[in-house]
C-alpha cells in the first residue's frame, strides 16, 4: 500500500470513525491507546490532507439512491457504510476493506487490500 500511498484517498466519514475510537478509548481510561490513536490520526489527516473526500451533497443523494436499492433487495446498512460506498461511486473510486461482505449488497467496487490491491 505504500507504494500506492499518492492514489489512496479517505473519507471525512473515516476520520468520524476513528475520532470515536479515539473519544471511546479515553473515556474507557485507554491513555496509552488513546495518545497512540490520536497520533496516528493526526499524521494520517496529514498526509492525505489533499485527498480528504467530503460527505456532501452529492454523496448524500448517492447514498439516498444505494441504500434504497439495497433495501429494495431485503439489505438494511450501517449509515457508515453507506456514506463510503456512496463517496466511491460518486469519486468512481474502490473501497479498500477487510470488510467485503458489507458493501456486497450496494453494488460498488471493493477490494480486501490484504488479498491484492487494484492495477495502477
Amino acid at each position: 500500500m505504500d507504494i500506492h500511498s499518492r492514489q489512496l484517498y479517505l473519507s471525512t466519514v473515516t476520520v468520524t470513525e476513528v475520532e470515536e475510537g479515539v473519544a471511546k478509548a479515553q473515556r474507557q481510561g485507554s491513555v496509552k491507546k488513546t495518545g497512540l490513536l490520536r497520533d496516528w490520526l493526526e499524521t494520517v489527516i496529514h498526509l492525505y490532507a489533499a485527498r480528504i473526500l467530503p460527505f456532501d451533497l452529492q454523496v448524500a443523494r448517492q447514498a439516498g439512491r444505494l441504500s434504497d436499492d439495497a433495501r429494495g433487495h431485503g439489505h438494511t446498512v450501517g449509515f457508515e457504510d453507506l456514506a463510503l460506498a456512496a463517496t466511491s461511486a460518486c469519486h468512481r473510486m474502490t473501497i479498500l476493506t477487510r470488510n467485503l461482505k458489507h458493501y456486497a449488497p450496494l453494488g460498488v467496487a471493493v477490494i480486501d487490500p490484504f488479498a491484492s490491491l487494484p492495477d495502477a
